[in-house]
């Protein structure tokens, strides 16, 4: 009794059981972290539309050479883009039957900035507007030439439906009064329009542009209202990233009517594009024999 005594108190102390006892049971052992099904790849979009550019400083879209103020009456693009550009018109009307002869030149500051993916928001000055009217005929109407500051547009374009190869975009544009060609008158005007692209390959683009535009006169001449319906549709080819070629054709009906085709090639150095182009109106009531026009444009 004794010694199992002496055996006893030996083993309390130093917290083992004692000789004989049965051993305490172990506690669990912890649970093992369950391991995270990894996250699933990360679903690949199909490139839009609008991603489908040739290159960022090629231009897309119709040519914009038009007939009348500013770029009113031109196509407009359904993707949107942030650029500023410069660019100049020079157009004529030589009717020598008649003993007439007109020039027109207009230095074109232009931008547009994409707000989102779908919007952007653009506008046109003709900073300098510079006429040379000469007519010598039976009612002796001196050369005159002035130079002025010419018209301002400002509009809008969302894109509304769309998929990677087919975009439709609505525009407007206002003809703001800031033109003094017309002594003590100024010209107003809106325009609404449908732009659309198709991308059947990254080389080509078919594009098209419906409008109607109104604009009217204020002041103290006569009003002049007028109202146009436009119809354009063209293809731009794009075989390198350097170098396109756009046709386009054009059918305008209205107080100035004409149906036109219009050329242009457009080239691209880095982020900046330049574009050469050239129309004449082969029908309707329009007097120009052709209009040229060159732009460069600083994709930003």
């Amino acid at each position: 009794m004794l010694r199992a005594l002496l055996v006893l108190i030996p083993c309390v102390a130093l917290g083992q059981p004692a000789a004989g006892a049965p051993a305490p049971e172990a506690p669990p052992a912890p649970a093992a972290p369950e391991v995270a099904a990894p996250a699933p790849a990360p679903q690949v979009e199909a490139p839009r539309g609008c991603a489908r550019w040739k290159a960022e400083g090629l231009g897309e879209g119709p040519i914009a050479l038009g007939y009348v103020e500013a770029d009113v009456a031109t196509g407009r693009r359904a993707c949107p883009r942030s650029e500023v550009g410069i660019g100049g018109r020079l157009s004529a009307i030589i009717d020598t039957p008649a003993f007439y002869g007109y020039l027109l030149v207009d230095a074109l500051v232009y931008g547009s900035v994409a707000i989102d993916p779908k919007t952007e928001i653009f506008g046109t000055l003709e900073a300098v507007h510079w006429s040379f009217i000469a007519q010598n005929g039976p009612l002796k109407i001196p050369l005159n030439d002035s130079a002025t500051l010419g018209t301002l547009t400002l509009g809008a374009t969302r894109q509304f439906y769309g998929s990677d190869r087919y975009l439709g975009a609505f525009s407007m544009r206002l003809l703001l009064p800031t033109s003094f060609a017309i002594p003590n008158t100024w010209l107003i005007g809106a325009e609404l329009g449908h732009a659309s692209s198709w991308r059947p390959r990254d080389w080509l683009e078919l594009h098209g542009y419906l409008g109607v535009d109104f604009n009217t006169a204020l002041g103290n001449g006569p009003t002049l209202p007028r109202v146009g319906g436009l119809l354009t549709a063209g293809v731009q080819l794009s075989p390198f990233s350097f170098l396109a070629l756009v046709v386009d054709a054009t059918g305008r009906l209205g107080a100035k009517s004409y149906f036109a085709p219009s050329v242009a090639l457009r080239f691209r150095f880095y982020r900046l594009g330049i574009e050469l182009a050239g129309t004449m109106p082969l029908a309707g009531t329009d007097r120009h024999d052709f209009i040229v026009g060159g732009r460069f444009t600083v994709r930003l």
